[in-house]
């Protein structure tokens, strides 16, 4: 049977061994697998996954080595409820199959697909990032459209993550986030872009005491037929005791936008307009990061609707930057998603929330955020349908086990004296380096 009569022949409330029984194989055959390059109950550490798959390469069959898996997919039965992401059956789904993406033995693995043979999602992994790459489609009706889809992006993979740097409050150090992880991804010899999308503060270029663009990024984002590579520069650290040059590309921000009505600019730009920019510089990049304004209007929501996954940065000491964190996991990105799924796309994900720039707190100031944080979290389980903000604030955390342990970028005096030297901290001096590298290693690689 061909994958539609295997959906027509099953029954609506088929268990779990059933959907892999009858619609596994054929699934993973729609989608250019042959029977050879799958593995039914693959072994990832002390637990398997449902299946893993990946072609044949050269004399390498993958049925016979079980070696360097590609995809990976769960399985689940028709009965447990994939349809709403809110749903607690879609989310310990979508948790297991994250925990075997992330898994040690996964390191080849690129792709994940969690279905019950009435939706299915496909998950992108990019380093230590597992992201929604589609919303949970519907099999029933247009089955091969969702399959055409899935294909599609499994065969051609962007190389690059899309990062906005979002906080709904100002002085968080979104840019000086930006700079330095930009700055620690290129000395792991990523390739990296920087986004300035802030043109009413510039903050980004002026950083590095480059003037901004006049016209030409208006101009991109109007039209289908310009190309934002043409807006790129490069930016170069040079010192005579370094072999070559430190260095990463950017965008910077067009101050002429500011100068345009904000309706205007609505009609002109779509709201896709800086995902589609960007898209042309995936293939070329292995991080994009989007420095974002701190307001939820329009930049700072092109910024978010264009990313793949949002990083927070909040302070210790301050009670409106960890309320408008959660107000920004809570309203503005579920928003962004939305846009997002009404062009078939799955939207940005927020990334655990991190402190910057945290002096070290005393005993009663420690107290007084983890008291303001528990507010913030009940406040939103009573006003946001439940939505648990645990996990984005203590990523330690697991159920029945709770652990305050915060992600963070200490204080550091670099900071200031590099912002006067127009070069990122992480870039000349070893102590943020060093602390930058291990936010990226938190986060990213």
């Amino acid at each position: 049977m061909n994958l539609e009569e295997v959906l027509q022949s099953l029954p609506a409330d088929a268990y779990e061994a059933i959907v892999e029984q009858k619609f596994s194989q054929p699934f993973l055959n729609s989608l250019g697998f042959d029977f050879q390059e799958i593995v039914p109950q693959f072994s990832v550490g002390k637990r398997a996954v449902d299946h893993a798959a990946r072609k044949t390469i050269n004399e390498d069959i993958f049925l016979s080595t079980h070696q360097n898996p590609y995809l990976y997919m769960e399985v689940k039965g028709r009965t447990e409820n994939l349809a709403d992401e809110n749903h607690k059956d879609y989310r310990r789904a979508a948790l297991q199959l994250k925990q075997y993406l992330l898994s040690p033995e996964s390191e080849t693995v690129r792709w994940g697909i969690l279905t019950n043979s009435n939706h299915v999602q496909l998950f992108r992994k990019h380093g230590k990032v597992v992201h929604p790459v589609t919303p949970c489609l519907a099999l029933a009706g247009d089955c091969r459209r969702v399959i055409k889809d899935i294909k599609s992006r499994l065969e051609a993979p962007k190389r690059g993550l899309i990062v906005a740097v979002y906080n709904n409050k100002g002085g968080v150090g979104k840019t000086t986030t930006t700079l330095n992880v930009a700055a620690t991804l290129a000395r792991q010899k990523k390739k990296v872009v920087v986004i300035d999308f802030d043109p009413n503060q510039s903050d980004l270029g002026d950083a590095l005491n480059l003037k901004p663009l006049r016209g030409k990024i208006f101009e991109i984002l109007k039209s289908k037929e310009l190309d934002l590579r043409d807006a790129i520069t490069t930016y170069k650290f040079e010192h005579p005791k370094l072999r070559e040059p430190r260095s990463f590309d950017i965008v910077l921000a067009d101050e002429l936008v500011t100068e345009l009505d904000e309706a205007k600019f609505k009609q002109q730009v779509k709201s896709l307009a800086l995902r589609r920019a960007l898209e042309a510089l995936q293939d070329n990049y292995d991080y994009i990061l989007i420095d974002s304004p701190p307001n939820w209007r329009i930049f700072a929501q092109k910024a978010v609707i264009a990313a793949d996954v949002v990083l927070i940065p909040a302070r210790h000491d301050n009670l409106h930057s960890l309320q408008n964190a959660g107000t920004a996991i809570t309203q503005f990105i579920p928003e962004a998603q939305a846009k997002r799924r009404e062009f078939g796309e799955a939207g940005p994900i927020a990334l655990p929330i991190f402190m910057n720039n945290a002096f070290r707190p005393t005993g009663p100031q420690i107290q007084l955020m983890h008291q303001a944080i528990n507010k913030i979290i009940k406040e939103a389980r009573r006003n946001a349908n439940g939505f648990d903000l645990t996990p984005y604030f203590y990523p330690k955390s697991r159920q029945g086990h709770e652990n305050r342990k915060m992600i963070a970028i200490p204080y550091m005096a670099y900071i200031s004296r590099a912002d006067f030297m127009h070069v990122p901290a992480a870039f000349v001096f070893k102590p943020a380096h060093e602390q930058y590298l291990n936010l990226v290693k938190e986060y990213f690689i």
